[in-house]
């Protein structure tokens, strides 16, 4: 995170969005369609989440090939069980991260 950094805000608008170097170029370019550009820390936390969401995919497919009746290895269905829940966790740690780095975007852009 760039320390000193002043955005100028457009005080003049509803929804105080920041000043565009070149406002003619940028018409129909607001907040909300800001929403959608990532900071750094926001696209890395953003392909952590899609990496552990795609983990749990594959365990939980993983899961459903294990022979209901317990014929099958066990400790093997015990292990990718105690793994989801460790990517559950890990989850919820990354959704916690991601509000984070989505406030800092909006302080940068000056709405916070």
């Amino acid at each position: 995170m760039m320390i000193g950094t002043n955005l100028p805000i457009n005080k003049d608008d509803e929804c105080d969005r920041c000043q565009l170097a070149n406002a003619d170029k940028w018409v129909g370019y607001g907040c909300e369609e800001r929403k959608a550009i990532f900071t750094p820390r926001e696209q890395t936390v953003l392909q952590r989440i899609r990496e552990a969401s795609l983990r749990a995919r594959t365990i939980k497919k993983e899961l459903n090939l294990y022979d209901p009746t317990g014929s099958t290895d066990v400790s093997a269905r015990n292990r990718a069980l105690e793994e989801l829940e460790t990517l559950r966790r890990v989850r919820g740690d990354l959704e916690k991260e991601r509000i984070a780095a989505a406030e800092e975007r909006m302080r940068l852009l000056g709405h916070l």
